[in-house]
Parts: structure tokens; sequence; C-alpha cells
């Protein structure tokens, strides 16, 4: 099948794992559906397994290359022109946000949800890792004690059947704009992983393509690994969408991130699409995001990702990472918004 030749493929790469998203709507709709969707989700793992990859769930997903992916219940039902566009009931629409955290219903119905993915895939032994509330502080903001008790309902899930697993909280990096109540919750989890640079911050700029995504992404891991004092991942691959540009900067850029100390780096994308999928969502809502994977839709690797993944992984953490910070973390908690564009350009003068 197509997905056990791109874990064949992404083997070839020399990666070790693959990030796989589960959409909630999946499992909030007929039970029969959800059955045929849960098996399907099995013999996925055991096509990956097969290759010898391991499997970090991100369960349930919310964003996805840039679109918010939502059952029913969490959006709003009136239409909202300039709210951005999500993907709900098998079409885009544009709704806002429904502050869920205040519903009890709802609460219990993510939660059961969840409990029968877990006890449905659990134990499968490509399964290393859990992702959880990915993004989901960002839809809609929750106040602390509501997003603790999903949190733990959710560590609590996972723990009752897998006792290893590594549980990781998805946060996007606006928390690092707002970071009191992730770096509660972080206390609770294994990992950090910090996403979103598909929109960089109004008072950060940096040089176009992947060198300067991959710059952001180093000073976001490393702000981020200081704030939240947890191993931290992140998302790489937008500055896909431009022209690569100087190669020479791009491989400097993936180096640098290998020594950063972050502790590990997730594509946004494995494959391309195949050219009928171009006019679909989410493809059609970026320029050039038809074209951000690792491999091509042939499965055949990109020109030079060998090299930039061997940079990556050969990268050793280099000691001072945080000597760039010129402030205690609690200036920083008093003032985020106008220290963290300031420690951006003192990391750029420090590399």
């Amino acid at each position: 099948m197509w997905l056990g030749r791109a874990a064949k493929a992404a083997r070839g790469l020399r990666l070790d794992r693959l990030t796989l998203p589960v959409l909630e709507e999946a499992l909030a709709i007929s039970r029969k559906a959800t059955v045929h969707y849960l098996d399907g989700l099995i013999r996925a793992l055991d096509q990956i397994e097969n290759t010898g990859l391991t499997i970090l769930l991100i369960a349930p997903a919310q964003r996805i290359l840039g679109l918010n992916w939502m059952p029913p219940y969490l959006v709003s039902a009136l239409h909202a022109p300039k709210a951005d566009p999500v993907f709900v009931d098998g079409r885009l629409r544009n709704l806002r946000s429904f502050n869920w955290w205040e519903d009890p219903f709802i609460i219990q119905k993510r939660i059961r949800a969840f409990h029968e993915l877990v006890d449905a895939i659990s134990g499968h032994p490509a399964l290393t890792g859990w992702l959880i509330l990915d993004r989901s502080l960002e839809w809609s903001r929750p106040g602390l004690e509501q997003a603790d008790l999903v949190l733990k309902a959710f560590i609590a899930e996972i723990r009752e059947h897998d006792e290893t697993g590594s549980i990781y909280l998805g946060l996007g990096w606006p928390e690092l704009l707002d970071p009191k109540m992730a770096q509660v919750l972080a206390l609770q989890v294994d990992r950090v992983y910090t996403s979103g640079v598909e929109r960089k911050p109004p008072d950060i700029t940096t040089r176009a393509g992947l060198a300067g995504e991959l710059e952001l992404a180093s000073y976001f891991g490393t702000m981020a690994g200081w704030i939240f004092r947890k191993p931290t991942e992140i998302e790489i691959g937008w500055g896909m969408l431009d022209t690569i540009g100087n190669n020479e900067e791009t491989i400097e850029g993936f180096k640098r991130l290998g020594g950063q100390g972050v502790a590990g780096a997730n594509w946004i994308s494995l494959t391309d699409p195949e050219p009928a999928l171009y006019s679909h969502p989410p493809w059609v809502l970026r320029p050039g995001l038809e074209r951000v994977g690792l491999i091509n839709h042939s499965l055949e690797p990109k020109e030079y990702v060998g090299i930039w993944l061997k940079e990556i992984s050969s990268g050793k953490p280099k000691d001072g990472i945080y000597d760039f910070i010129d402030i205690s973390k609690q200036e920083y908690l008093d003032d985020p918004h106008t220290h963290l564009p300031r420690l951006w350009d003192h990391f750029r003068e420090s590399i």
C-alpha cells in the first residue's frame, strides 16, 4: 500500500519516526464509521512498523499544514467572513471557535472519544509517543483550571494503557507571548512540541526561504526549552513555500538547529500530494504548499534533502545556548511582548 511505500522511502532517508495525525471528527461520527476508521489506523501502524519506523501520534490533531480541522461542536454556527477557514463537516467554512472549555458536555464528549482511540491502539509496538492538546490553547483560550482538567484526563487515559510512551504538549509559538498557563501544564508532560511558523510574529523579521525559517525555529525551540524547562521538538518545513535560496546558508541553518539543543525537528509533510489534490484543501489555500514534502509524490527524495538530514542529525548541542538571554525568567514573564522580539535580535547577533 501507498503508506507502506512512503514509510519505506522515509526509512531510506534514515528517518526514525513519522508523525501521524488523528482527526477528532472521525471519532465523533457513527459507531460503525469510527470502528472502520480505527481499523484503518491500526493497519497504518502495522505498515509503518514493518519498515522499522516508530510513530508519534497527534491525538487529536487540530492544525495540519496550516489549516484547522474541527469537529462541528468546536466551532460557532454563525458564518464569520473575516474568520480563518476551518475544515469541518467535509468542507471549508469561515467560522470562529466555540468556547467549548465552558461546556461540560463537550469536555466529556472529547474525553470519551480520546478514550476510545487510546483503548483501540495503545500497546501497538510502533507507537512510542502521544502529542495531545495540539494548539488547543488557541481555540478558544481556556482558563488554567479548565485546561488542567482536560490535560489530566488525557494523560490518565494514556497512562492507564501505556506507561512508557512519551507524552507531548502541542503548543504554538504564540504561547511564548503568554506562557504562564503553558508553564504549569508543561510540568505534567515529558516534552513540548512547538509549531506555527507559517505565521510569523509581526515584530520579528527573518531572512526569506528555508534558511530564515530554520533560524527562527532554532530561536523558538531555544526559548521554549528555557521557558518551559522541558525537552522541546519543533516543526519545520514552511520555508519550502519559497525558493530554497542559498543552499550553503540552508545547510548552515540545519547544522545550527542540530547544535541548538532542541530535542527533535518534525517536517510538516513527508510527501507531496498527487497533482489531482492541488485544488483541494489544505494545498489550495497556500501557493507552494504542494511542494513542501521531503519526497515528491513519486516517493523520490528531493534534491539536498539527504544532506540536510545528515547535518541536523550530526549536530551536537553547543555550550551556552542561553547566553544571549540577558534577563531573568521572571523579567521575561512580566513583559514577553517586549522581550521576545528583543531577544530575537540578541539571538541573531549570537550566531
